[in-house]
């Protein structure tokens, strides 16, 4: 299988960014509770670079998605999903001193059509969320997933390192990533010869980390034609302090 690694055109400074994304939202437990709560959105960014949850063919998407919690003390379950008003909502127990992962994809989503004339352009979506509750500046790294793309979050201090990983292999030299800073404003950043970079969180509130991977495969999906497979991964970072 020939696989092959596209990425947008990298840019060295924060810019504004007008998207339409699926992402994940996090609430810490309530005072003598235990459960964390997490919300699965699809929505939008305007043009004042504000975040706007909709409800559409997208959203109903979202019971599409199997996700599942892995924790540094060996816990592996399913997290099942409801759903609310603007979101889809799973929740999950957590103990003291326990670093979570939340992991999730979607492999049910339609064909992108970008020329009905042209099938050679559609492409089939396969996204992937993760987040993430619990982390302290103790070693609390889970080993990276091989049966997927996935990004590895290292954190050291003020900064984190970000390692993407497909299957098991490091992204190739010369390849970006995407994050989006709490203000929604995005930044492209390039990948050292090792396949990793760092970046800094200036402020609290969600940061996204994107890869984008498109494989070079073809095929045909409810009966409409595509020529290569998109996987979107959004690793969901919420600094709280």
């Amino acid at each position: 299988m020939r696989i092959f690694i596209f990425f947008f055109l990298v840019l060295m400074s924060w810019t504004k960014s007008q998207a339409s994304a699926f992402w994940l939202e996090l609430s810490k437990p309530t005072d003598n509770s235990n459960t964390v709560k997490v919300q699965v959105i699809y929505g939008y960014i305007d043009d004042l670079s504000i975040r706007h949850r909709t409800n559409g063919k997208e959203y109903e998407a979202i019971k599409d998605f199997e996700f599942k919690i892995r924790s540094n003390t060996g816990l592996e379950l399913t997290m099942p999903l409801t759903k609310k008003e603007d979101c889809w909502e799973g929740t999950f127990s957590a103990d003291a001193n326990t670093y979570y992962q939340i992991i999730g994809i979607n492999q049910h989503l339609p064909v992108i059509v970008r020329n009905e004339k042209d099938s050679i352009k559609n492409i089939r979506s396969i996204e992937y969320l993760y987040a993430e509750y619990g982390r302290s500046f103790l070693k609390q790294e889970l080993p990276p997933l091989t049966d997927r793309p996935y990004i590895a979050l290292i954190q050291s201090r003020s900064y984190f390192q970000v390692l993407p990983y497909i299957y098991g292999e490091p992204v190739t030299n010369g390849s970006t990533v995407r994050i989006f800073n709490p203000e929604n404003w995005e930044k492209n950043i390039l990948l050292d010869p090792t396949g990793k970079t760092i970046f800094q969180p200036t402020q609290k509130g969600l940061y996204i980390v994107r890869l984008d991977w498109y494989e070079d495969k073809s095929g045909s999906d409810r009966g409409i034609p595509f020529n290569r497979i998109r996987h979107r991964c959004n690793y969901c970072l919420t600094i709280y302090k």
